[in-house]
């Protein structure tokens, strides 16, 4: 009796620890997802600081136009004087007299000399007319653009907030549920016998391969400036296996791919590495960054952070991607999206 007892036990506390099991995952997907979503609109918030950005530049060098119309009023009481002192402006009677005792080739030279200046005047006045109007449409563009670009900075720092908030979550979630530990004693030896990044590589490589390949389902890790693409580089930090990306300020780095992290370690010369792996044959390898947010065994998303890369020239993210074992150009890859 005691026997079925044990066994009745047994087997429901397995079951309800399968089903616990299943609603840490269901959630910690459901969490994932929406650090994919508050970063991608981190991303697009970013886009519209820049191009706000870029409209209060134009807006300013608009008005630096204007005030300087305006400024050059001084030019307008100049030319305005010369025409008065040459008595443009006097009477038809006095003109016709004062041309009798002229040389006619003085006269036409002062009459083109007059034109010239009544012209030039005529052009400062509209052009300081229009730049008292203009300036004033300006400062309220201007204003506006400002306040607008204000709160978009605002809305970024509270989805940085919310990003964090829910990235804590899934670390504390992850923790709960059950990794392959194989894979971590595997990650432990390989960081100790593999002598470069192909031996690491092939040590955590599947043995069976996908034959059947779905692509177009990559991105980039970061957001940046490529300074060195597949094929180019020429020392350690910049190797032609990959891609190397300068980044303008602190970033998070994001999974190219959906798949399983395979290595999240330090590794050699490389520093913190991370190596990602997917059914469809695909190993994405990222190198560079500061700090790693996940750990080898956890599954993750397309666009999902898994580490923060710091900006500065020392903090370069280096970007490698593997089909089949054979290295391919990331380019090639992404731009077919």
């Amino acid at each position: 009796m005691r026997l079925i007892l044990f066994f009745i036990f047994f087997f429901i506390s397995n079951v309800c620890f399968y089903a616990e099991g299943k609603n840490f995952k269901k959630k910690l997907s459901g969490l994932k997802k929406q650090t994919v979503a508050i970063h991608n609109d981190i991303l697009k918030n970013d886009d519209e600081l820049r191009n706000i950005k870029i409209d209060i530049e134009k807006n300013s060098q608009k008005k630096t136009i204007f005030e300087k119309h305006i400024k050059d009023k001084e030019v307008v009481s100049r030319r305005l004087f010369l025409l008065l002192q040459d008595k443009i402006y006097t009477s038809p009677i006095n003109k016709f007299i004062k041309s009798l005792t002229v040389q006619s080739d003085d006269l036409i030279t002062k009459q083109i000399v007059r034109e010239f200046f009544l012209k030039e005047a005529k052009t400062s006045i509209n052009q300081y007319l229009e730049s008292i109007d203009g300036i004033e449409e300006v400062k309220k563009e201007l204003d506006r653009k400002i306040i607008v670009f204000e709160k978009k900075k605002q809305d970024l720092r509270k989805k940085l907030k919310t990003l964090e908030k829910k990235m804590k979550e899934v670390s504390k979630l992850q923790k709960k549920v059950k990794v392959d530990l194989a894979l971590k004693i595997k990650e432990k030896k390989l960081k100790e016998k593999a002598k470069n990044l192909n031996e690491l590589v092939s040590g955590v490589e599947k043995k069976k391969k996908s034959k059947i390949l779905s692509i177009g389902n990559i991105q980039y890790p970061v957001r940046g400036e490529i300074i060195s693409n597949y094929g180019e580089g020429k020392d350690i930090r910049k190797s032609k296996n990959g891609m190397v990306f300068q980044v303008t300020k602190d970033s998070f780095v994001t999974s190219p791919i959906n798949g399983m992290v395979v290595y999240a370690n330090q590794f050699r010369s490389y520093g913190n590495l991370v190596i990602i792996e997917n059914d469809e044959g695909f190993y994405c390898i990222l190198s560079g960054m500061k700090n790693i947010l996940i750990s080898s065994g956890i599954e993750v998303l397309k666009g999902e952070p898994i580490a923060k890369l710091n900006n500065g020239k020392n903090n370069q993210l280096y970007f490698e991607l593997r089909l089949n074992g054979k290295i391919v150009n990331p380019k090639s890859k992404v731009e077919i999206l």
